[in-house]
């Protein structure tokens, strides 16, 4: 291209794009969407910093009239909810380490390797992702009953394990099927056996694919009070989502003190999510399995 071509057309105006009623309506949307996604935390957090009496004031001021943390205070000093805290999150964070050790290997199985009754296996995965948690704590319960783990840690750990290892399987085999053979018969000949590739060749580079399925394990786990309200009956076990229905009593409803746990139980999920975000779609995007 000539110099006084270039000229030309770096001094050509750049075309603006039409804003047609088509654009304002998609911006409208747009911003409804995330009007009614945020409003309820934003709401929330305004209840958690109200005094009670500013709870149940009328006319309803958005604004708080004065800000406090009695509330947050209230929370740990009445309600003790420190100890519901740390369960959950010694069991998601142990769930998720159990599912991915067993995931990842359950799923470069299914991936690579020729085994009979491998497409019942596949059957079988599909549906347990489409059973609802509600139809196996009955089962589990009596399963754990039965083996003298009821009320504990470990029944929470496992329970959760079993509901998300089918998900965590299914979504990690499309992103080994991704993976060239070509890099595991280079590691093979070079002398590396099936679980050194798997560790060192293999896990790297599916790595997007491990920290989707961490983060959907976690915040499943995270936020599940079926499970927790079904198999536990005692505050070693109880997690935090069972530990908001301690501020329902028969007296009533300690609305500032919930809303500051419930803000207390948002926070950790929106700075995982935020942090691993860009795994997250990249899962949710390339992780479905070819036929």
């Amino acid at each position: 291209m000539s110099e006084a071509a270039i000229v030309t057309a770096r001094a050509r105006p750049k075309r603006r794009r039409r804003f047609t009623a088509g654009t304002a309506g998609q911006y409208l949307a747009l911003a409804l969407t995330v009007a009614f996604t945020v409003f309820p935390l934003v709401w929330l957090f305004l209840t958690s910093i109200r005094s009670s009496a500013d709870i149940f004031s009328v006319p309803v001021h958005i604004i708080p009239e004065t800000a406090t943390l009695t509330q947050y205070v209230a929370v740990f000093a009445e309600y003790d909810t420190m100890g519901y805290v740390w369960n959950t999150v010694i069991v998601s964070i142990a769930t998720v380490i159990l599912v991915h050790l067993l995931a990842i290997p359950c799923a470069y199985a299914l991936s690579r390797f020729r085994m009979p009754g491998a497409m019942l296996i596949f059957g079988l995965l599909l549906i347990m992702r489409m059973i609802p948690v509600i139809a196996l704590a009955i089962p589990l319960f009596a399963v754990f009953a039965a083996l003298g783990l009821l009320d504990t840690i470990w029944a929470l750990i496992l329970s959760h394990t079993a509901a998300k290892l089918p998900v965590a399987i299914w979504l990690l085999l499309g992103f080994i099927q991704d993976v060239p053979k070509e890099i595991e018969e280079a590691a093979q000949s070079d002398g590396a056996g099936t679980v050194r590739t798997l560790v060192q060749i293999v896990a790297p580079l599916i790595a997007p694919g491990i920290g989707a399925s961490a983060v959907i394990t976690f915040l499943f786990t995270w936020n599940d009070l079926l499970l927790a309200l079904t198999l536990t009956s005692s505050k070693a076990a109880q997690t935090l989502p069972v530990g908001l229905t301690n501020f329902v009593s028969q007296y009533g409803i300690d609305w500032g003190a919930m809303s500051a746990a419930g803000v207390l139980m948002v926070i950790p999920t929106l700075v995982f999510v935020w942090f691993a975000q860009g795994l997250l779609v990249k899962g949710l995007t390339t992780g479905a399995v070819r036929g």
